[in-house]
């Protein structure tokens, strides 16, 4: 009799397990020890199991002799069968409650004093072997570093280093050798309540010889690798340069970028090569190719203010090399923007045309719409976060053609109080612990208004916050996500560089 319960217990589990829907608790991370409860989870699953597998050895061992009971005994047993039943399936369904009680239990897992704890739990399934599904946690170091490097002359050179205790002292490590080069104390140690951590500054401004390197603390462990190297922010430049010429020459460098090339070559032509040595710089030869191809191609729909902006920007540079072709790129601008004059709004790019159109050709008409301008332009400065406004602005200001002072005034006055108000507050948005900025995109355009106002008063230090500003986009910051190497808006960074390059040659 016992070994038919056991035979009917089995199939009743099995039709229960078919039946009903599988137990899946959330995954657990841990990086020591599963808790408490879950080595309960897993001793209790392996009782279920291993009373199952009892039971079917009992069943298997008595087959046989249940073929020899006769339909009587049978029958006289159904009884005692279902209430069998009914108290096994009660059994099992205690020791699952019991599994699962501590199953989605959070503790917190506590390693040292520089680590967040992170509540997490352990689970099983209602297999036999427990399932423990990890999931690699994402570590942040707690050093800060420029992941691009550092110039090795002149300027600051600081890691940021944070955690819930900080050491005294830092040392600077050659990443090739494993040899402490540079040994220094920690600066400006503060304590961010919000996030219940101290940050202090490494500073091995003092340290001057290139190569790879890493900060290395006692308690918090190392930074990412960097260089020091000579003519970093020209290396930096050459390189998104290469990267634009390259996207230039297969043609899929976008209209806005081809703008903003020309531009920081117009600012800052002396650092731009002419490898060939035909006198005419590298630039100017890839995007007169590039003319040649938008001829064809033809321009996207809603695209002609810009392109009627490039070819003047173009045409305007590109006269002292060959005027005859460059008369014709400002004919052909003029062209363009003349058929869809009527169809455009007073926008941004329409703005960015007239400026470069009245610049090349001094014409009238051109001054007339500017001035439609005037009154936006009037205690405003929300255009600045425009490209084509700001850029176009910078255009007009620099004009030798007569312009309206009053205009040029207020783009002037309100580009200096953006400016101003940036360098105050700039500590606040960059904070490598708690940043107060909505996010790279928005502090890119914050440099861009920095580099642009910096261009007329070349101020020593602007230069230095910009500096930070790209410190911190390169990987000093909360994330140490280097937003750099996303290879997104290229020409604002190739402005900024160009403009440290050309500070620093």
């Amino acid at each position: 009799m016992r070994f038919e319960i056991g035979r009917d217990i089995i199939a009743a589990k099995e039709n229960e397990a078919s039946a009903s829907p599988t137990f899946t608790f959330p995954a657990a991370l841990t990086r020591k020890r599963l808790t408490k409860s879950n080595k309960e989870c897993n001793a209790n699953a392996v009782r279920i199991q291993h009373g199952l597998s009892s039971l079917k050895e009992i069943a298997a061992k008595e087959k046989g002799s249940e073929k020899r009971r006769t339909a009587k005994e049978k029958s006289g047993q159904e009884e005692a069968l279902k209430n069998c039943r009914i108290l096994c399936l009660l059994l099992l369904m205690c020791l699952t409650v019991g599994s699962c009680s501590g199953c989605g239990k959070e503790q917190e897992v506590t390693e040292d004093n520089n680590i967040v704890k992170n509540p997490y739990a352990g689970a099983v399934s209602m297999e036999g072997t427990p399932v423990i599904d990890y999931v690699v946690p994402r570590l942040l170091p707690n050093i800060l570093v420029d992941k691009m490097g550092y110039l090795a002359g002149s300027g600051k050179k600081t890691a940021v280093v944070k955690g819930r205790k900080l050491p005294q002292n830092f040392v600077l490590v050659d990443g090739l050798t494993g040899e402490a080069v540079y040994r220094g104390a920690l600066e400006e140690i503060i304590y961010h309540s919000e996030a219940g951590i101290y940050s202090g500054y490494a500073d091995f401004s003092d340290y001057k010889k290139t190569g790879l390197y890493y900060v290395e603390c006692d308690i918090i462990g190392r930074s990412s690798a960097f260089q020091i190297r000579d003519g970093q922010y020209t290396l930096l430049f050459e390189e998104i340069y290469g990267e634009l010429l390259k996207s230039c020459r297969q043609k899929s460098i976008t209209l806005s970028e081809a703008v903003s090339l020309l531009e920081v070559y117009e600012w800052y032509g002396e650092i731009f090569p002419d490898e060939d040595g035909d006198q005419v710089p590298d630039v100017l030869r890839e995007m007169r190719a590039f003319v040649s191809y938008m001829e064809e191609k033809g321009t996207e729909e809603n695209q002609e203010a810009i392109y009627a902006a490039f070819l003047a920007k173009f045409g305007y540079l590109y006269q002292k090399f060959d005027r005859e072709y460059a008369t014709d790129c400002l004919k052909r601008a003029s062209t363009v923007f003349g058929q869809v004059k009527n169809t455009v709004g007073r926008d941004a790019d329409t703005f960015f045309a007239l400026t470069e159109l009245y610049r090349a050709t001094g014409r009238y008409t051109y001054r007339k719409q500017i001035l439609d301008y005037k009154s936006f332009f009037e205690d405003n400065s929300s255009y600045l976060d425009e490209g084509s406004y700001l850029h176009g602005g910078m255009t007009y200001v620099a004009t030798r053609q007569k312009v309206d002072m009053e205009l040029c005034h207020s783009f002037t006055n309100n580009l200096r109080d953006r400016a101003e108000e940036i360098s105050k507050h700039y500590e606040e948005m960059i904070d490598p612990v708690a940043a107060r900025n909505n996010g790279p995109d928005d502090l890119l355009k914050g440099a861009v208004v920095l580099a642009c106002d910096n261009y007329f008063l070349n101020n020593y230090q602007y230069t230095g916050v910009i500096e930070d500003f790209l410190h911190y986009l390169m990987g000093r910051n909360p994330e140490s996500v280097c937003f750099y190497e996303n290879g997104e808006d290229r020409s604002s960074y190739l402005l900024l560089l160009a403009q440290l390059a050309a500070s620093q040659a």
